[in-house]
């Protein structure tokens, strides 16, 4: 059976959360844990998979508005494959189903070696219901693009949501 668990700064598997965090982001591309974690701002949502009570992943989201930005999707490697990240973005569009979810990807570019890996991640998200925006940006020296899942994004959209946090966001490729 497929579970999905809130996650607070006193959970039990925070440590393997963060070990997958650190795992499986490049550093360049994290934002502090511990921030996320303790959610001082109430934007921040982490959600833990299970599959049969063993611990296969997480979701860090950030929410504003009325769009939910998953910023963090992982599972364990030696679990993937296995349609465990399906389930999870079933559970998050089950959980957020009154907002539109977003999320970024790093985009394809020309000559780029892991353009294949790129690929397979937007596919992923497509073949489970998401869809591309014209939404485009270049944040820590890397190129991303918007795919959005209940709905449209625009750039206004996208820029408005990152207002309502306080932070101004370009997006344009910069």
């Amino acid at each position: 059976m497929f579970v999905t668990k809130r996650i607070g700064p006193r959970s039990k598997d925070l440590n393997k959360i963060k070990k997958l965090y650190i795992d499986a982001f490049p550093e360049n591309e994290r934002f502090s844990f511990s921030m996320m974690i303790k959610n001082e701002n109430g934007h921040y949502e982490t959600f833990a998979f299970y599959q049969d009570d063993v611990f296969c992943g997480f979701a860090i989201l950030l929410n504003s508005l009325d769009i939910s930005h998953i910023i963090y999707l992982a599972t364990i490697p030696e679990l993937r494959g296995k349609g465990l990240g399906a389930k999870a973005l079933g559970a998050i569009s089950r959980i957020k189903s009154s907002m539109r979810i977003i999320v970024d990807i790093e985009r394809e570019l020309p000559g780029n070696p892991e353009n294949e890996l790129r690929r397979r991640r937007k596919n992923f998200y497509l073949r489970n219901g998401y869809h591309e925006t014209e939404v485009r940006y270049r944040w820590q020296d890397e190129y991303y693009e918007i795919l959005v899942f209940g709905g449209e994004l625009s750039s206004e959209d996208f820029g408005n949501f990152w207002r309502a946090l306080g932070i101004k966001k370009n997006t344009t490729d910069g």
